[in-house]
């Protein structure tokens, strides 16, 4: 009987031990560090055009559907805001810019994003129904302008000076007060 417990005993110190080496097996295996493998190969292309870019020319359609080229506001500054009728930090931050642009005269370009927008220029439409403005709402319909600006979130917006570089970008809303600071910084 005696015999039987310590036989008993060691299996049960033996398989205490074989568990016990297998969890450590796995615990030292899960801390092995692995390379990183880059998402993209040229990691300039997260989070959009930087401050000191010149900014890409482009030309897009009005809802009026006359052309509008970027290069036709050369010589003086001009805000460009990238947005979408169904994001409410957008729609947060319209009247901001509506105010901002009837208070300076400086040109506002609001570039709608509509190929995201569900029903396309329709959705523009109503939302303007609600949100009426006198700069022009640019279409961006097949959103070459949105990835030349490499746009990763809604809004964003760029100040550019008078030659047309970067000086402001803002992701996010932002407010008539930002847009002004931005503005008289490229004066200095």
């Amino acid at each position: 009987m005696r015999l039987q417990r310590i036989v008993i005993g060691t299996l049960i110190l033996l398989l205490i031990a074989g568990l016990a080496y297998k969890g450590y097996e796995e615990y030292m295996t899960t801390q092995k560090k692995e390379e990183a493998v880059p998402i993209v190969q040229n990691e300039s292309v997260l989070g959009g055009l930087e401050v000191g870019q010149q900014a890409p020319e482009f030309t897009l359609n009005t809802l009026e559907g006359e052309s509008l080229t970027l290069s036709q506001f050369q010589g003086q500054p001009v805000v460009i805001n990238f947005w979408a009728s169904w994001c409410p930090p957008c729609r947060d931050e319209f009247p901001e810019l509506v105010s901002f642009e009837e208070a300076t005269g400086i040109p506002v370009l609001g570039v709608n994003v509509t190929k995201n927008e569900r029903r396309g220029k329709a959705d523009v439409e109503a939302f303007l129904q609600e949100y009426p403005v006198d700069f022009p709402i640019l279409l961006d319909e097949e959103a070459v302008v949105e990835q030349q600006y490499r746009v990763v979130a809604l809004p964003t917006t760029y100040v550019l000076d008078e030659q047309g570089v970067i000086v402001a970008k803002q992701t996010g809303p932002v407010d008539e007060a930002w847009i002004q600071q931005q503005i008289e910084k490229t004066s200095m």
